[in-house]
């Protein structure tokens, strides 16, 4: 059962009303950190963010981490060319960075994945550095790491558990 405990936890995700600074996202993006509009819910309940938006993930009503995703970018091919896209003319890469507020906030790259607009679920693949491993974070603990999906055009889908089949966040299609 303590390998579960973290399943049952109840989390939410709101913003922060902020957007990730440039330092932050500088090497992934080239962003500003300028201002966005407030993103609402889906009819579905999910929560709509922006590209670096900061964003709170709670879990049992305590802020457990910050969450940011920079714009996606397309990448042709990875390791000289031995890797290439099957989906689409490119890979399409997302910067992810938490910032943990608690002691053991776990992290984990397939808790996101990109829906494609006729309903596919495509999961996270190797790619881009550095690479978004799975991690268990310290309080005050900052992580970033690069997620690459093999899918031309979709949205991208936090849900923050592996098991969890409700979508927290979805950030606007490529």
């Amino acid at each position: 059962m303590v390998g579960l405990t973290g399943c049952l936890e109840e989390t939410s995700v709101s913003s922060t009303g902020t957007t990730s600074g440039p330092a932050q996202n500088a090497a992934a993006d080239g962003s500003t950190g300028a201002p966005v509009g407030q993103p609402g819910s889906a009819p579905n309940g999910t929560r709509q963010a922006q590209y670096d938006e900061v964003l709170e993930v709670r879990k049992d009503g305590q802020v457990a981490a910050t969450l940011s995703v920079a714009e996606p970018k397309p990448v042709a091919s990875f390791y000289n060319g031995f890797s290439t896209p099957t989906a689409g003319p490119s890979f399409t890469t997302f910067m992810v960075s938490f910032a943990s507020q608690q002691q053991g906030f776990d992290v984990n790259p397939f808790d996101f994945f990109v829906r494609t607009p006729d309903g596919a679920r495509v999961q996270p693949t190797f790619g881009c550095e550095p690479a978004f491993n799975a991690a268990t974070l310290g309080a005050g603990e900052k992580f970033q790491g690069c997620l690459t999906v093999d899918v031309a055009h979709g949205n991208l889908v936090y849900t923050s558990n592996l098991f969890e089949s409700a979508s927290l966040v979805e950030w606007p299609a490529f």
